[in-house]
């Protein structure tokens, strides 16, 4: 059993958060009173805390003396980066002196619209989103064991692409589900993988029209024209040896 912090307790870091409850301790971080409430009643150690406020963050022995932590902070590539800057620097003082395995959950945002295939590394820095490349830059400044995970759409349980106003039908997604994020987390853990990138994408990309198709009449389509950059997440299958429990985004559930 481990200590399990997760820091951004919103959508995605609960669902985490209750994949790993049954077998380990889990604290966690939120900025509101109601959820500290929803959250203590799951049987989490919960913290309300604002990572954007202005007073200085001190350090957290409790958090300090946990096993793993995963940010789940979510970060705009529109939003003033200064802004983004303290978010993270408060954060990086709360957690200081942290050497144990820790997970920061990037986006695949960092990357331009560019038609063709994208891995980690084949797009020159200077192509990158200023915002999101800077905020990985910073917390790997401040802890060389961080494992990146850029994270194409959150899909899974109540998201699924019809409820959204869809523009350009014919563009390719690149979605991941909440459970592969949870599951590969898991195995980076077990196996202490510390300092890896990995784009974390679900390896079909069918057309947005193709997922709406799916989910609205449960029919496959044919592709036919499409668009779009392809996220390509082959090098964590490979290192990983990663077989993905969600590989197609039309049957997201």
């Amino acid at each position: 059993m481990k200590k399990i912090g997760i820091i951004g307790c919103g959508w995605l870091g609960f669902r985490m958060a209750k994949h790993f409850a049954p077998t380990n301790d889990i604290f966690a971080t939120t900025t509101s009173y109601d959820k500290v409430k929803m959250l203590s009643e799951q049987g989490f150690k919960t913290f309300k805390i604002d990572f954007d406020a202005d007073e200085f963050l001190k350090p957290n022995e409790i958090w300090n003396n946990l096993d793993v932590v995963i940010i789940t902070i979510p970060f705009s590539k529109s939003a003033d980066f200064e802004d983004l800057k303290k978010r993270f620097e408060n954060l990086s003082s709360f957690l200081k002196d942290f050497e144990k395995q820790i997970f920061l959950m990037s986006s695949i945002g960092i990357y331009p619209q560019i038609e063709q295939e994208i891995t980690e590394n084949n797009l020159d820095e200077n192509l990158l989103n200023p915002n999101i490349f800077g905020i990985e830059n910073l917390m790997k400044k401040n802890f060389s064991q961080i494992n990146i995970l850029r994270l194409g759409g959150l899909m899974g349980d109540d998201r699924y692409l019809n409820k959204y106003k869809i523009k350009e039908p014919q563009q390719i997604v690149n979605h991941i589900h909440f459970e592969d994020i949870s599951r590969v987390v898991e195995k980076m853990i077990d196996e202490n993988l510390q300092s890896k990138t990995y784009n974390f994408v679900a390896p079909l990309h069918p057309t947005k029209q193709q997922v709406l198709d799916f989910q609205t009449k449960n029919i496959e389509t044919k592709i036919g024209e499409s668009f779009g950059r392809k996220i390509i997440s082959t090098h964590l299958e490979n290192d990983l040896k990663y077989e993905f429990l969600h590989p197609n985004p039309r049957k997201f559930k």
